[in-house]
């Protein structure tokens, strides 16, 4: 059976009171125990989830250089970048680089391991893109602490100020985790059926800072209770992280998209799910949610993947060719991205 990893760890305990949005200085807080969010198997027989990347054969990506209308002005939120623990194309710089040159706005930097403020700081600093908005992610998984308040702090906090995105758990959620049939360790946001006091006082500091949460790779019903604690303490931008991309744990109905999106979450579906098998049940979700619900973004970076404004002009295409309008593209690609991240939404594209 597995035990929960560092039980006498100490958390950080937020009072509901915090402004509607933006940061501040500090958030009220006292200290109190809890059980941790991390579960040690036993036996950890699979290391880490990067592990089962290393492996992986791949040809280099190709940089194709697409041109669509689509891409003056889009934000690309789920960008992958190197250097990781395993292969990935291009570093954020030259991510960077190529989404100014093709006249994108904005990226979002994901790591799945560590935050990444600080490198959008950097980027933004020394890169050559003027104009560009780069902002970080961090990710809630084990080696930040799983579900730790002190490291949404920290990222928060960061010199610059472009912390943007937190992702609850993604490669490290149990459910994929389980659903591999995988011993190493894992984060549950959730236990009998409750959410653990950690995921409530990880929204109270996303409210405070007036950070975005992004729902990660968690069960359907667990999305569903996060977004709802989420709503309820006033969060009002919501990614529920790649609904269809769900091959390695559940995926949500169309009725619990719905239900999330009607409270004003967005729905994100990354370039990958309109590429393959998937994509006639992809495009059907978009209609039944709405294009008003739905952001495109790449999730690209991975050696083998196209780039992130390729990835995005190939999603355009698709999607065009299915019969969504061009206001309908850049509400998906350009002004839902915006409001997510908290930018002022641009009536000239």
């Amino acid at each position: 059976m597995p035990q929960l990893a560092v039980p006498l760890i100490a958390i950080l305990f937020l009072s509901a009171a915090g402004p509607a949005s933006g940061r501040q200085d500090a958030a009220p807080s006292e200290w109190i125990p809890a059980p941790g969010s991390i579960v040690n198997p036993i036996e950890n027989r699979d290391l880490d989830a990067w592990e089962a990347y290393k492996t992986r054969a791949v040809t280099p990506s190709r940089d194709e250089g697409l041109d669509d209308p689509v891409l003056k002005g889009a934000i690309d939120i789920h960008a992958h970048f190197g250097p990781d623990a395993y292969r990935r194309q291009w570093d954020a710089f030259e991510i960077a680089k190529r989404a100014s040159a093709r006249g994108m706005r904005g990226l979002v930097l994901k790591n799945h391991w560590s935050e990444s403020a600080g490198l959008a700081y950097l980027v933004r600093k020394y890169d050559d893109v003027p104009g560009l908005e780069v902002f970080g992610g961090l990710v809630l998984n084990s080696t930040v602490g799983g579900i730790n308040p002190q490291a949404i702090r920290y990222f928060a906090e960061v010199e610059g100020h472009y912390a943007r995105v937190v992702w609850m758990p993604t490669h490290d959620a149990e459910g994929e985790v389980d659903y591999l049939g995988q011993a190493r360790p894992y984060v549950i946001v959730s236990r009998d059926g409750t959410l653990l006091p950690q995921v409530l006082e990880a929204l109270d500091l996303i409210k405070h800072y007036g950070l975005t949460l992004a729902t990660g790779h968690v069960a359907p019903a667990e999305m569903v209770q996060i977004v709802d604690a989420a709503r309820a303490r006033g969060i009002d931008r919501i990614i529920i992280t790649h609904p269809g991309l769900r091959t390695q744990s559940a995926e949500p109905t169309v009725e619990q998209l719905k239900r999330v999106t009607g409270q004003g979450a967005y729905a994100e579906v990354v370039a990958t799910e309109l590429s393959g098998k998937n994509r006639d049940a992809t495009i059907a979700t978009i209609r039944a949610i709405g294009p008003a619900h739905c952001i495109i973004a790449s999730d690209s970076g991975l050696a083998g993947l196209p780039s992130h404004p390729d990835a995005l002009v190939r999603a355009a295409r698709i999607l065009r060719a299915a019969g969504f309008s061009e206001p309908e593209l850049d509400a998906m690609f350009k002004d839902n991205p915006a409001r997510v991240l908290g930018l002022p939404v641009l009536a000239d594209h």
